[in-house]
């Protein structure tokens, strides 16, 4: 049930945007809590504001440093969608999820940056 729901959610993404999905949502990716718990890096806070662990929930709705960006989530979104269960779940908020990856540049190292993803809207459009 999980896998057809995931399968669903992914159908049309890029490879890059599937494994970012999966690493976002399983907490096995590329911030410091995850790879301070593996023994990658000294220290599990976040090197942007060094205040909180950085976990998923902290990288997409609390970081200080992500302020400006994650403005620009909330307004394309809207403040009901911001929670990492409709962000990292529904495919309506996909597009906006990855612009703001794309707009912290946190991933740029690992993924380079994302390309844009196409919604059926887009698909309409052209």
């Amino acid at each position: 049930m999980i896998a057809r729901k995931f399968r669903k959610l992914t159908t049309g993404l890029r490879k890059p945007h599937t494994s970012m999905l999966v690493h976002l949502r399983t907490g096995h990716n590329y911030l410091y809590a995850h790879l301070h718990r593996i023994g990658k890096v000294d220290s599990p806070l976040c090197p942007a504001c060094k205040r909180d662990p950085e976990t998923t929930y902290h990288y997409l709705i609390q970081c200080p440093a992500h302020r400006g960006a994650r403005a620009c989530l909330k307004a394309e979104v809207g403040s009901r969608n911001m929670t990492t269960e409709k962000l990292l779940n529904e495919k309506g908020r996909l597009k906006q999820l990855f612009q703001y990856i794309n707009d912290t540049g946190r991933f740029r190292n690992t993924f380079g940056v994302l390309p844009p993803v196409e919604t059926k809207e887009d698909d309409d459009a052209g």
